[in-house]
């Protein structure tokens, strides 16, 4: 008797079977439902979203940039299973409220972000320095450094990289407080010049330390994951 063939998993998700065809720059894929409703809206929402900066925010139209992610939520709405539109579209509403020099709206952009839970460290990484920007901008320094201390306080090395922008961050809002940034960064910053295959540079000064790393790394490309989990596999050894 022949034994029955296992169902084709969904290659995005891993787990339910594989139904659907999706379709994208020549590539194909085997999915289920969910999923291609989530890498549909993705595409167009990417799509939409270059249009929305290049024609509207550019032009300073913001209250019409801002009703276009309005529209595309809720013409989506009902596709948006894990809440990736909405997280997104949150996130876009903050930073374009941000540019807009309306602070006091950005800073509840952000807190409405924060409502929908974050996807993974990048997010919360990147709703830290949102914020941050926010508060400062707000006269509120204090908080904006601990709002940025707080993302820093999650970690994950897949998204290691993107921890120049906020420690930057940390750097000129405790030079703004008239104080040294904490020693416990350190360990962080000697991290992000090691997946950058440099090291932190010697300074006065921690702060001046991230700012000549940032200057360093800024064109540079950082590890391919093959890499640094290697680097990670050796210093797990013995």
């Amino acid at each position: 008797m022949q034994s029955p063939v296992n169902p084709q998993l969904c290659t995005f998700c891993q787990k339910k079977v594989a139904t659907e065809t999706y379709t994208r720059a020549g590539q194909v894929r085997k999915v289920c439902g969910t999923c291609l409703d989530r890498l549909e809206v993705q595409d167009a929402y990417e799509y939409r979203s270059r249009d929305i900066d290049n024609e509207l925010v550019t032009n300073e139209r913001y209250d019409e940039a801002l009703a276009c992610l309005d529209a595309f939520l809720e013409t989506n709405r009902h596709r948006d299973h894990d809440k990736w539109v909405a997280r997104s579209i949150a996130r876009d509403r903050a930073a374009i409220l941000f540019e807009a020099g309306r602070y006091a709206e950005a800073e509840e952009a952000c807190e409405a972000w924060a409502q929908l839970g974050f996807r993974d460290v990048h997010d919360r990484w990147m709703h830290g320095f949102e914020k941050a920007q926010t508060l400062d901008a707000l006269g509120r320094p204090r908080e904006a450094l601990a709002a940025l201390e707080d993302a820093l306080g999650y970690r994950d090395p897949k998204y290691l990289p993107s921890a120049r922008l906020l420690l930057r961050a940390l750097v000129e809002i405790s030079e703004k407080l008239g104080q040294p940034v904490d020693p416990k960064w350190r360990s962080l910053a000697e991290a992000v010049a090691k997946r950058y295959r440099t090291e932190l540079p010697v300074a006065d000064s921690l702060g001046k330390a991230i700012l000549e790393l940032d200057e360093i790394t800024r064109t540079r490309k950082p590890k391919f994951p093959d890499e640094w989990k290697e680097d990670e596999d050796e210093a797990d050894e013995p």
